[in-house]
């Protein structure tokens, strides 16, 4: 079945430059319906999109001079977050609060773009600023997390509580922060791995590594292992029954002890 209409349709409200993660209609984002189509509309108003389960694959582009294997590369281009961003409130505060059990967000604004979100700081393994999250915490919008990621920077976030391991690699930043409570912790923002994030992770995580993915993504998390494991040196799977941001504190520290 083609479902290049479909996925045109999902991407009607895109801008030019803007990259949102959906549920991919040929894989329907496996058992947990995660968003792992990833459609971009680049400069020129074309789409390009891509499936990022292995199971899955679907990938495609609107511009006929764009061959498959070039649909990663267009989807690369990035664009830059120009909006204004202000302290949380504390009803913004409260509600991080009961979605995700976090009390103190680092480096996390408040923004009125995109019908108002949260704007997560993505930060570097120097803690610099390089690029943003805006979360949606309403549970209303259709692209719940859009990410923005500045020119010559990768697309983690890093949050390092000591020099030694362990260094959990996560899919997104609440969950990172959560973690970081008690071991070092990346978020890769996603589930792929390409070889630049995989330099700066053998460069700057304290051993070992441990990749905490989604339930779905424990046969990726191997995937993984296998390709980089080399560079990485001590690497380990920790399979997930949940996402880690949504585990009680007692069971969160008790897993990652």
């Amino acid at each position: 079945m083609n479902y290049r209409t479909t996925i045109i349709l999902l991407a009607s409200s895109q801008d030019n430059g803007d990259t949102i993660r959906y549920t991919c209609p040929r894989c329907e984002g496996g058992s947990s319906g995660e968003k792992s189509l990833s459609v971009t509309r680049d400069e020129s108003g074309h789409l390009v999109w891509q499936c990022f389960r292995d199971k899955c694959r679907e990938r495609g582009s609107t511009d006929s001079s764009v061959t498959s294997t070039q649909v990663v590369k267009v989807a690369k281009k990035r664009k830059e977050f120009k909006g204004t961003t202000k302290p949380l409130s504390d009803y913004h505060l409260r509600r991080i609060n009961s979605m995700w059990g976090i009390t103190d967000p680092p480096y996390w604004y408040y923004t009125p773009e995109y019908g108002g979100r949260v704007a997560m700081s993505v930060r570097g393994p120097k803690y610099h600023h390089r690029g943003w999250v805006l979360r949606d915490i309403r549970g209303t919008a259709q692209a719940k997390a859009l990410t923005y990621i500045e020119e010559g920077e990768e697309s983690l976030s890093w949050y390092k509580t000591k020099g030694s391991g362990p260094t959990v690699l996560v899919e997104d930043i609440p969950s990172a922060v959560r973690a970081s409570r008690h071991v070092n912790a990346v978020a890769l923002l996603g589930t792929a791995i390409g070889k630049d994030k995989a330099i700066e992770i053998a460069e700057y995580a304290a051993r070992p590594i441990v990749l905490a993915l989604d339930q779905d993504a424990t046969a990726k998390s191997f995937d993984h292992i296998q390709r980089y494991g080399l560079s990485w040196g001590d690497t380990k799977v920790l399979p997930l029954k949940k996402d880690l941001k949504d585990m009680a504190e007692d069971e969160l520290r008790e897993l990652l002890k």
